[in-house]
């Protein structure tokens, strides 16, 4: 038996979670939504405006956790974050991908159990790379929502002879042709400290002197936030803004970005939907190897 192989398909936390309209519309404007035109997106910023009902951003269920933690029993030493924070992550952690899959779109509000079950753990040499699902569903009626699947790896934890790769991981290569669609949004120089707003107070997001001892030359915006912005790409250039045609998504975090910098979405139309990848307008890939599919 493997290290890890007793506790995958574990479910290894549960909780609840609840969010108002005034939330999801913090979310949306945490990830970019009317900064360019307030005039456009109302339907995400906005609860009141006229024939046009509010809707969420399906990227909003990554946001959906137990709240719990849930990493000890995998056994990694811990960070010692200092300052308080007493976060169950283990030391040299970066999160590494993130994907959403909807069943339906999200009410403007509403209460959800949460179950997050270990998904897998591969063995990728310079590190582990830990897949957890996050099952949500309707409290009053146990309505599936969706499926927030997040991957984690953790630096200096690899070597221990697991299996190497998902067995569900999907090829990527990126096509022998242009894109078909390409979205450019700027993100704001304070776009971080709106995004913590939505829950992520990671102080290397907004402290300099913890981003420069984290490695980087400036705070970054949370990666969470630059999946934010992909998504209102996504469904700009693919689903005409509507979340109904909204399947599914997910995308590799590669490297940091800085608030401020200007994001390009590049997407390449596939049958089920499309391919895509985020990149600065320096050319850096801060989002890579990225799927998208049309709800079905």
């Amino acid at each position: 038996m493997g290290r890890f192989d007793h506790l995958i398909g574990t479910e290894m936390s549960r909780g609840t979670w609840s969010w108002t309209p005034e939330r999801a519309m913090l979310y949306a404007v945490g990830v970019g939504a009317g900064q360019q035109d307030a005039t456009q997106e109302l339907q995400f910023t906005t609860e009141n405006t006229a024939g046009l009902p509010q809707q969420v951003i399906p990227s909003f269920l990554s946001l959906m956790t137990t709240g719990k933690p849930w990493m000890k029993p995998l056994a990694f030493e811990t960070r010692d974050w200092g300052g308080g924070l007493e976060w169950d992550w283990p030391r040299g952690m970066v999160h590494g991908e993130q994907g959403v899959s909807l069943h339906r779109p999200l009410p403007a509000s509403g209460e959800v159990e949460v179950s997050l079950v270990l998904a897998g753990v591969y063995d990728k040499g310079s590190g582990a790379l830990v897949i957890a699902d996050q099952n949500i569903r309707l409290k009053d009626s146990g309505e599936l929502l969706g499926t927030a699947r997040a991957g984690f790896f953790v630096r200096g934890q690899g070597g221990f002879g697991g299996p190497r790769t998902p067995p569900d991981e999907p090829d990527w290569s990126e096509p022998g042709r242009a894109p078909d669609a390409t979205v450019v949004m700027a993100t704001a120089p304070n776009q971080s400290l709106i995004y913590r707003l939505s829950g992520d107070h990671n102080p290397h997001c907004t402290d300099p002197a913890r981003a420069r001892a984290d490695g980087f030359e400036r705070p970054i915006l949370q990666g969470m936030g630059t999946y934010g912005f992909a998504c209102r790409a996504l469904l700009q250039a693919l689903c005409g803004g509507e979340v109904a045609r909204f399947g599914a998504m997910h995308a590799r975090i590669s490297q940091p970005l800085y608030p401020g910098e200007v994001l390009e979405t590049l997407m390449w139309r596939t049958p089920a939907g499309a391919q895509f990848r985020t990149v600065t307008s320096t050319g850096k890939v801060v989002l890579d190897r990225g799927g998208f599919t049309y709800a079905a």
